[in-house]
């Protein structure tokens, strides 16, 4: 997998790709799991937060997100567990100090444009 994956028509073409069971991704910040429902169709769903998914032999692209610039509109920090021994995938959110951490990107001179979109998570 050598791009972003965003859309269920990537997902599609990447599936061919990779022959595990799941794929974790990521650059894209924005948490999604693409399934694989037959070879010529794919079906993004959006994850619901702190509800175990349990994985099964569905073929997944799983993308868990940013801890660091959110790009789904919602500035908490965002992850996932990957629990290997109950064979689950949870997505869980944070609050964290928002204007703590733009004040430390002003100091080390980091672009306005990162600064600013933390607090809207775009």
């Amino acid at each position: 997998v050598w791009e972003y994956i965003m859309d269920e028509g990537t997902a599609t073409v990447n599936f061919a790709f990779f022959d595990s069971t799941y794929c974790l991704v990521g650059h894209t910040h924005t948490p999604v799991i693409f399934e694989q429902v037959d070879s010529m169709r794919v079906v993004a769903r959006m994850p619901i937060y702190n509800q175990p998914i349990q994985l099964d032999r569905t073929r997944l692209i799983i993308n868990p997100g940013s801890v660091g610039q959110p790009r789904d509109s919602d500035p908490r920090a965002c992850y996932a567990i990957l629990d290997t021994e109950l064979n689950t995938w949870e997505y869980r959110r944070v609050e964290y100090d928002i204007e703590a951490t733009q004040e430390r990107m002003r100091k080390h001179n980091m672009p306005s444009r990162l600064v600013n979109r933390l607090a809207y998570g775009w």
